[in-house]
């Protein structure tokens, strides 16, 4: 397939996953606000700062709104400031113009629901979020997207073009868990006094909830939560859809399906990457993990991911940069 197309629904699947990443983190930390009870909560900068630093984009955001972090702004540069190439309006109006770009490649079905879901969307603002609250916008929002995953699966046949579909949006979804345990560990909880109590017991439920988690993980791993367990089920659970260790995995058979009988393709520089980074994440220990530092565990995670990416883009995308435009 071409170049060109390949990279735009391999955009697109990110640009997807990453819009259902944000909604879920804003709307796991809006519950979490409430939970703690506390009215205080809602205006206190750490409850809401930590959000600014799932993306990478706390410089945009102070730049944006300036020093003082509030519940509305942090909402607003997350769901509907386009300004911010990561809100999820940004990310949706993204993956919807690089649908457009292949529109002949994709099933009508799929195009119209993602078109319908933009026409929607856009003229949403926090006057609505707000309107219908916080639990009800964002499942709305998470259940077009999951619509939309379904849609895709049901219609896209098994060619690259879904490999590449499923390269971005399992690549994606690693990145985004990295976060998510990172956001946690790093920022939430800064008082070592508060470790197991039940303050910490109820932040580590709101990082399984937001990576839809929850249920899973008691069933799967019956005892208290802690830091210990949870960070071993995102990120080396080997049968949990959103685990690190899984979408890695995933990653790389979607990998070796778009190789597969291409003898130059055979040994490629994605394909070494991803393979170095499952093994890598099979084996961790991960008390020794957390004892070495779980933030430059994560983080390395997240430059290894980037890596790949990387190698991705000069594998497939590149090589002819006069016919592969990216919208990135």
């Amino acid at each position: 397939m071409l170049s060109r197309v390949a990279n735009l629904v391999y955009w697109m699947a990110r640009y997807l996953e990453r819009a259902e990443n944000t909604a879920r983190i804003v709307d796991v930390n809006a519950q979490l606000v409430l939970d703690l009870q506390s009215r205080q909560a809602a205006d206190d900068p750490k409850s809401w700062e930590p959000l600014v630093y799932v993306t990478g984009d706390e410089e945009k955001f102070f730049e944006l709104y300036g020093k003082t972090v509030t519940e509305r702004a942090v909402i607003e540069f997350m769901l509907f400031d386009k300004r911010n190439p990561s809100s999820l309006i940004s990310c949706i109006a993204f993956a919807r113009e690089n649908a457009r770009c292949i529109r002949d490649q994709l099933s009508s079905e799929v195009w119209e629901t993602l078109n319908t879901f933009y026409l929607k969307l856009k003229s949403d603002d926090f006057s609505r979020y707000a309107q219908l609250g916080s639990a009800d916008y964002l499942s709305r929002v998470k259940t077009q997207i999951q619509l939309l995953f379904g849609v895709a699966e049901s219609m896209i046949p098994r060619t690259d073009l879904w490999w590449f579909f499923q390269l971005g949006r399992h690549l994606e979804r690693a990145d985004n868990t990295s976060r998510i345990l990172d956001v946690k560990y790093y920022m939430l909880l800064p008082d070592l006094h508060a470790v197991g109590s039940a303050l910490d017991m109820v932040q580590w439920a709101s990082v399984l909830r937001s990576c839809s988690a929850f249920e899973a993980f008691r069933r799967s791993r019956r005892g208290q939560l802690n830091l210990e367990r949870v960070v071993d089920y995102l990120v080396r659970d080997d049968v949990f859809p959103r685990s690190i260790l899984f979408s890695v995995s995933e990653g790389e058979q979607a990998l070796a399906h778009i190789t597969a009988g291409a003898d130059h393709l055979e040994e490629t520089e994605p394909a070494r990457l991803l393979r170095s980074l499952r093994a890598e994440l099979e084996m961790i220990d991960v008390p020794s993990v957390i004892a070495d530092g779980l933030h430059e565990f994560l983080d390395d995670i997240q430059i290894k991911l980037s890596d790949i990416h990387a190698a991705i883009q000069a594998t497939f995308v590149d090589y002819d940069t006069a016919s592969a435009k990216v919208l990135a």
